[in-house]
């Protein structure tokens, strides 16, 4: 899952009914995203609060950190580098993808199909490029 669907759903003005969180959530199924997802996450939500559009994101960001602690519902994956790079690297020169959204995706690719274990993979992002380069390499979108 990209970070930026996953910010998506805690955000009050960008979920109006909590309707992507109870898509992502309500589910039962695993989500994963890559490990530096904490980061890219924590900067957004704190550049939203700075903005003024977030009042608590302390608060938020302190929900988004239990959900992605060990017991919580969201896996983040610690990505092999070796393959992660080299992936990323062939998606950012065959699609129109920036340099983490690439990373994310390559994840995906090389770490959550393993972990998915012959399960179906959908990949969860709110961006049009992602999505068409996810689309372009076998996954489903969501």
């Amino acid at each position: 899952m990209d970070p930026s669907a996953l910010i998506r759903a805690y955000l009050p003005d960008e979920d109006a009914g909590g309707g992507l969180y109870q898509t992502l959530f309500g589910g039962g199924d695993p989500l994963l995203t890559s490990e530096i997802a904490r980061v890219e996450i924590a900067a957004a939500v704190r550049a939203a609060g700075r903005a003024g559009r977030l009042r608590a994101w302390a608060a938020i960001l302190s929900r988004i950190d239990a959900d992605l602690a060990v017991d919580g519902p969201v896996y983040p994956i610690a990505f092999r580098a070796e393959p992660v790079i080299a992936t990323a690297r062939q998606l950012v020169l065959d699609h129109k993808l920036r340099a983490l959204d690439a990373i994310h995706l390559a994840v995906a690719l090389e770490d959550g199909r393993a972990l998915a274990d012959g399960e179906a993979l959908a990949f969860v992002t709110r961006d049009d490029d992602q999505a068409t380069a996810a689309r372009a390499v076998g996954l489903a979108v969501m």
